[in-house]
């Protein structure tokens, strides 16, 4: 088909910038777990620093970067009306606070293997996915309440993992 010059040069799929609104946060059984779910109201991406190794010389000290170290990513989810609570229910697979049983993480029942961060075009056609190995979370917050506040309740979480990347396939 011939182009008629409307386009302004927007037909490069290259030139299509990505929206802060166009995501879903996926970490299974978790959240975005099927149809009767809610996309996260607050999320990031992955965020990593590199320790640093000095080597001293004779007159100066010369700077290496070390060992990666992700931060946590912290998430806002909406908090509905489920038969088992998928946050707590996560929680209680390390820590129970019924009966007060500790169960040490050691054969990775805790642990979510993986978790995705999608990012989506107009058309919900996917352009980045981040995979995220190893997912646990630090810290859960179920949030305040007040009656003089008519907002939906959320739950807010922190999620550690041992390491994040981008999939790099040609399918995306």
């Amino acid at each position: 088909m011939p182009r008629m010059g409307f386009d302004f040069g927007l037909e490069a799929a290259a030139l299509c910038a990505k929206q802060k609104f166009r995501w879903l946060f996926i970490i299974p059984s978790i959240s975005a777990d099927g149809i009767n779910s809610l996309p996260p109201l607050k999320g990031a991406r992955p965020s990593v620093s590199f320790k640093e190794i000095q080597a001293e010389h004779l007159n100066e000290t010369i700077s290496y970067p070390g060992k990666p170290e992700w931060k946590p990513v912290d998430l806002s989810l909406y908090d509905l009306k489920k038969n088992i609570h998928p946050v707590f229910g996560w929680l209680q697979r390390l820590y129970n606070p019924g009966p007060g049983e500790w169960s040490p993480p050691l054969d990775n029942e805790f642990i979510i293997s993986e978790a995705y961060l999608e990012l989506y075009d107009g058309c919900g056609g996917l352009l980045e996915r981040w995979i995220f190995e190893n997912v646990w979370p630090s810290s859960v917050d179920f949030g305040e309440l007040e009656m003089g506040d008519s907002e939906i309740v959320t739950c807010d979480l922190s999620i550690k993992y041992a390491r994040a990347y981008i999939n790099q396939t040609t399918d995306i």
